[in-house]
């Protein structure tokens, strides 16, 4: 008896199957044959058609790239024209050889160390440059990378690479910036006054109407230098990736102290003083009005002590004065800022005016002829200083004001005197030196000339400060006493070349102390007077 087979024989159907099966393989083995030759051959040209010198190129194997071996193209993160190809930063280097990347690269770098970096302390600001602080890239296997793609790896990877930059648009190697510690310290160092500030309580600020408006106050600042570099460098390598860029940096602050109420109490005038300042001679008039351009604006608040050196600061050619003559130790000198002493003068007679207390003050050697007697108030920087103490329970407010030739300060405050009190200053000569007169040789000057300078004459004065009440006389007191030298009239007789015999004869004509017999003796020379500008 045979043995019966349980298996089923397939059907046409399953046997069509089987056969559709093994067809699609076949296709498809020879698709992928077919592939294989399209990513081969191509690479395989490229290899074989790069340069004698055989320097790389970075290749694309299945994406058609417009680029010969000299494009330099760039485009910024982001842009639309980036459609294709390798970038390394936004510079397209498809199709470069290592040296024209390592060039391109470093092009990039040179146009990024032009960008404006801001550093930020509150309200205080610097500009800078990513160049100067000390910018360079860590990545340097980045040109590596470029030239490594679509040629490194399996078949497969390969092709992956590929169908990224036809598929996905271009690959982008980014740069990894950091910049210098040291350059990022020495650019901070340099900017601190910039960026540090102590803290300044409201200014005040007066109007053409001679009314006030008060100015807000400012707070103080201090960076934080080693945090601060710590911050730069962690933007610059993190955060920036080109173009302007801006860092806040570590600092601490310091509250100003609010005086707007006190400031509010600057209403009104409590004394102003004037004098004539202009000679014709610009280095004086110059030196007196840059002094008074110092000094104006000044606020003290109660207890508070002005110095004249301070404020107006060293009178040197730095700063912009000028040589004028000036009184110096009894005689008459030429040096930078001469003519600050009318600005104090003139400040001085305001501050009698305003009744404030002056703690220093020093009369000239030699009168001066814009102001009385003991009106003067001379300085001399290191030896003399004009000082005065804000003595009233409210904060005051100078003003300087140059016009026409005139030199004017005006003080003011809050007044708080009697309405019915008024004071005027009084000037007292209580001796005086006559002038004497003097003849002299001078072997520098022009044989003949004579030049006669000074003849000023010497005084004991006091002044006093009257009082009125209801316009009648009070009461006086002494405000200070001042003692003027006797500056003498001198003749100066130029002997330059002259010989023995002569200069024998003009010493004999100068002890007949005769003006006309020294003139005869020169040869009737003319006097020509020496103009001496008062400090």
């Amino acid at each position: 008896m045979n043995r019966q087979n349980n298996r089923k024989k397939p059907d046409r159907r399953e046997r069509f199957e089987r056969k559709r099966r093994i067809v699609a393989g076949v296709i498809a083995l020879v698709l992928v044959f077919f592939m294989i030759i399209t990513l081969v051959v191509p690479a395989m040209a490229a290899e074989n058609n790069s340069s004698s010198e055989g320097k790389e190129a970075v290749t694309l194997n299945a994406v058609a790239v417009s680029s010969s071996s000299a494009d330099t193209t760039t485009a910024s993160s982001g842009d639309s024209q980036k459609k294709y190809g390798i970038y390394i930063d936004n510079v397209n280097v498809t199709g470069m050889t290592r040296s024209q990347m390592e060039t391109a690269v470093a092009a990039r770098m040179k146009e990024l160390s032009d960008d404006v970096i801001v550093l930020y302390a509150g309200e205080n600001q610097v500009r800078t440059t990513a160049g100067a602080l000390g910018l360079t890239y860590t990545n340097t296997d980045v040109i590596d990378e470029a030239l490594s793609i679509g040629k490194k790896g399996n078949i497969f990877k390969r092709f992956l690479a590929d169908r990224q930059l036809e598929n996905d648009g271009p690959i982008v190697l980014d740069l990894d910036f950091a910049v210098s510690r040291s350059d990022v310290s020495t650019i901070l160092a340099k900017n601190v006054d910039a960026l540090n500030c102590d803290p300044q309580s409201n200014g005040i600020v007066l109007n053409a109407d001679n009314t006030f408006t008060l100015t807000d106050g400012k707070t103080g600042i201090a960076v934080n230098n080693k945090a601060s570099v710590q911050k730069i460098m962690d933007y610059m390598a993190n955060d920036w990736h080109g173009g302007e860029g801006g860092v806040t940096l570590e600092y601490s602050t310091t509250e100003y102290s609010d005086q707007s109420s006190e400031l509010a109490k600057i209403t009104d005038l409590l004394g102003s003083a004037t004098t004539a300042y202009q000679t014709g001679n610009v280095n004086h008039d110059t030196n007196v009005e840059l002094a008074a351009e110092h000094i104006n604006g000044t606020v003290l608040y109660p207890g508070e002590e002005f110095s004249a050196e301070k404020v107006i600061g060293p009178t040197t050619k730095e700063y912009g004065f000028l040589p004028g003559d000036t009184y110096e130790n009894g005689q008459v000198v030429e040096t930078y800022g001469g003519g600050v002493c009318q600005a104090t003068t003139t400040l001085y007679d305001a501050v009698l005016e305003a009744e404030l207390e002056v703690t220093e003050r020093h009369n000239h050697s030699y009168l001066v002829s814009y102001v009385d007697p003991g009106l003067d108030a001379s300085i001399s920087e290191g030896l003399m200083d004009f000082c005065f103490k804000n003595s009233t329970s409210a904060p005051i407010y100078i003003q300087a004001v140059t016009k026409d030739g005139y030199l004017t300060f005006h003080i003011y405050g809050q007044e708080t005197r009697d309405s019915s009190r008024t004071i005027q200053f009084e000037s007292k000569t209580i001796s005086t030196t006559d002038v004497e007169t003097e003849y002299e040789m001078d072997d520098t000057q022009p044989y003949g000339s004579i030049t006669v300078s000074g003849g000023v004459q010497g005084v004991e004065a006091e002044l006093y400060k009257e009082i009125y009440i209801d316009g009648q006389f009070d009461s006086e007191e002494l405000v200070n006493k001042s003692s003027y030298s006797m500056m003498p009239l001198t003749y100066t007789i130029g002997t330059k070349d002259a010989d023995s015999e002569t200069l024998q004869a003009i010493q004999q004509a100068i002890e007949t102390g005769d003006l006309a017999t020294i003139q005869s003796a020169v040869g009737n020379g003319s006097v020509v007077e020496t103009e001496v500008v008062e400090n």
